[in-house]
């Protein structure tokens, strides 16, 4: 009689596998945390006393400082785009599409207070999501140029430049109270000009009421 081979079980799908997966969250969710608090100058010992787990777990997890920092806000902003695709799943007018994730974004604040205090304490390092969000931006406004809703030119300029003013609106949003919403939303609406979109246009667009 032929023995049979028990089958191996890949480590990401057995017990250990899961225990990983679970300290991993846990960490970041604690880098999160502190970053919100602390900043940028934020140390492993900060990470390992928040999170209660050894410095030798930490880099089980992560190279150094600066990829665990990059991904611990790379989640929160995985978060929530998640929760941003929710929020816009039943919504057919693709300039709205476009629009609305622009009015929420400057609403951070608001609607994520903890990934709000972080970007403000880590903006430099948040950067980095600009390019996401504008790779994302330039998707929708080429598909809207394909269908001849937009009739633009030299779309990556446009997007660079669009971009530009939605994170520095961010930015004036969490660190200037001043600053209100409709200051942010007014930026955004330059920015969207350059995508050759009317200011009746405009104004239709902005004055919808926001699904949150």
């Amino acid at each position: 009689m032929t023995r049979r081979t028990k089958k191996a079980v890949a480590p990401e799908f057995g017990r250990k596998g899961a225990y990983v997966l679970r300290n991993r969250a846990a960490l970041l969710k604690s880098t999160q945390e502190v970053l919100a608090n602390i900043g940028p100058e934020a140390t492993i010992d900060d990470i390992s006393e928040h999170s209660e787990m050894s410095i030798s777990t930490i880099y089980k997890h992560f190279e150094n400082k600066e990829i665990l920092f990059a991904a611990a806000i790379g989640a929160s902003f995985a978060e929530w785009e998640s929760w941003k695709n929710e929020i816009i799943k039943d919504i057919e007018d693709e300039l709205e599409q476009l629009v609305i994730p622009m009015r929420l974004f400057i609403r951070l604040k608001t609607t994520h207070p903890h990934y709000a205090q972080m970007v403000a304490k880590n903006f430099e390092s948040v950067s980095m999501i600009v390019p996401v969000l504008g790779k994302e931006m330039a998707l929708h406004v080429n598909r809207l140029v394909k269908s001849k809703v937009l009739q633009i030119d030299d779309v990556p300029l446009r997007i660079a430049n669009l971009s530009a003013i939605l994170a520095a609106a961010l930015r004036s949003k969490l660190i200037d109270p001043k600053f209100s919403s409709v200051d942010a939303e007014a930026s955004i609406k330059i920015g969207l000009e350059m995508l050759g979109l009317s200011e009746a246009k405009l104004k239709k667009l902005f004055d919808q009421k926001l699904p949150i």
